[in-house]
């Protein structure tokens, strides 16, 4: 025990000196949001450029019947051919053609003949655009011929929005909110996939640097084999947890203090009135909102899970990383090894997508309980609810299989660790882990 701490003090301070964590540390918890935020910004912002467009309308029911601020319509005449050469000779956008239309026609309710030319694709959001704007010029020619009244219709639609309740422990009904839950579903298992690729990836980037230099040699001579292993595991893997704790304690606070700065007033706050009985400011609204929304979600169950599937997920493929870098003398023959270790990791980050939706399939239960798909599948499940019986069976199921992989990745280490120039296949893998030392 005392070589694996050695190991592991070794690693872990190796790394958390480098100026690189601590600026990865700091920066990242920064970077990302901006990233996202910045990402959300640039795509939701109109570009300012109006687009000229030409419209040619067979119909007669369009005339001046577009409104948009993004693009300028000018209506032309004769044939599709001259105005497509005029679209080209013009140099416009595009060219927005309307055959003639039957709306009296009532059994008629789908027109698909209505086409859009332009040098470029105009992609999805352009398109549905387009057919937003004519499918509402087209409901209001067709309403003004059927002579109703357009109020009336209008109060005959009835919009629904259902309000969701979990039972707790104790049968009271408590309200919940899917859309909250499908993100941080979402987040954290994305979260724990990220972690598994970027550590496992240190570790077998260490055992491969000190296979291929000849220092393990040296350091066998003093620590065996399985205790290098697992101080490397456990070093690296307390790095990842360090610098997870410090993003936490980071975010915490940052949104600690946005709620106190953002949120509602300290008169309310100490006489205790709800944020319904006073007058709110836009922002202090938005963030009453979210501790509101916040309060749904059993916060302390998903972080006390998520550090735990963290860390059995980290130790699970931690140890067939290192096996990995033990068992090769490059990056490019760890390639042919990494497929099946991989694999499980990109079914579940798929996997997720389709969980989240439908967090109670038969899918979602079984994925959460395999070893292997666990970790990032349970994390989207944990908001949603899990039976309790379900999460204790994921969890030891999760011990025992990251016990049996580092007795597996042990044993072809031991003897990995000190081969060099072997071509390695499955087969000697195979002769490595059934081989007595």
């Amino acid at each position: 025990m005392k070589q694996i701490f050695l190991v592991l003090k070794r690693e872990y301070l190796t790394r958390v000196k480098k100026k690189s964590f601590l600026v990865a540390t700091l920066l990242i918890p920064l970077i990302f949001p901006a990233l996202i935020f910045g990402i959300i910004y640039l795509g939701t912002r109109e570009s300012g450029d109006i687009k000229e467009l030409h419209v040619l309308d067979e119909s007669g029911y369009f005339t001046d019947k577009f409104t948009d601020d993004s693009y300028s319509y000018e209506f032309v005449e004769g044939t599709l051919d001259e105005a497509i050469a005029g679209v080209q000779e013009a140099g416009v956008y595009g060219l927005l053609h309307i055959p003639e239309l039957n709306l009296a026609d009532t059994s008629t309710t789908r027109y698909d003949n209505i086409g859009f030319y332009s040098e470029t694709n105009p992609g999805p959001q352009v398109q549905g655009r387009f057919e937003g704007a004519i499918r509402k010029v087209l409901e209001d020619v067709k309403l003004q011929q059927s002579g109703l009244n357009a109020q009336v219709i209008e109060s005959l639609k009835a919009r629904v929005s259902l309000n969701t309740f979990n039972f707790s422990d104790s049968g009271e009904a408590k309200e919940s909110d899917s859309g909250l839950s499908f993100g941080v579903g979402y987040v954290f298992g994305f979260l724990i996939y990220m972690f598994i690729f970027i550590y496992g990836s240190q570790i077998m980037q260490s055992v491969l640097d000190e296979k291929t230099s000849r220092i393990v040699e040296v350091i066998v001579s003093s620590v065996r084999p399985f205790q290098l292993m697992m101080g490397k595991v456990l070093g690296v893997g307390s790095v990842g947890f360090t610098q997870l704790l410090i993003w936490i304690t980071l975010m915490v606070t940052l949104t600690t203090v946005g709620f106190n700065v953002l949120g509602p007033s300290g008169e309310m706050m100490a006489s205790g009135m709800s944020p319904e009985a006073m007058e709110l400011s836009g922002t202090e609204a938005q963030v009453v909102e979210v501790q509101n929304m916040l309060g749904t979600i059993p916060v302390a169950k998903i972080v006390i899970s998520f550090l735990f599937y963290f860390i059995g997920a980290y130790l699970l493929y931690g140890a067939l990383y290192a096996a990995v870098g033990s068992a090769v003398d490059s990056l490019q023959d760890a390639q042919q090894f990494m497929l099946p270790i991989m694999l499980p990791i990109i079914v579940s980050i798929i996997a997720l997508m389709f969980v989240i939706q439908d967090p109670h399939s038969n899918m979602a239960v079984w994925l959460s309980m395999i070893p292997f798909t666990s970790p990032i599948v349970m994390m989207g499940r944990l908001p949603f609810g899990v039976p309790t019986w379900q999460l204790i069976v994921s969890m030891i199921l999760l011990i025992g299989g990251f016990i049996g992989t580092i007795w597996i990745a042990g044993r072809i280490y031991r003897i990995g660790i000190l081969m060099y120039g072997v071509k390695v296949n499955w087969k000697t893998l195979k002769v490595w882990f059934t081989m007595k030392v």
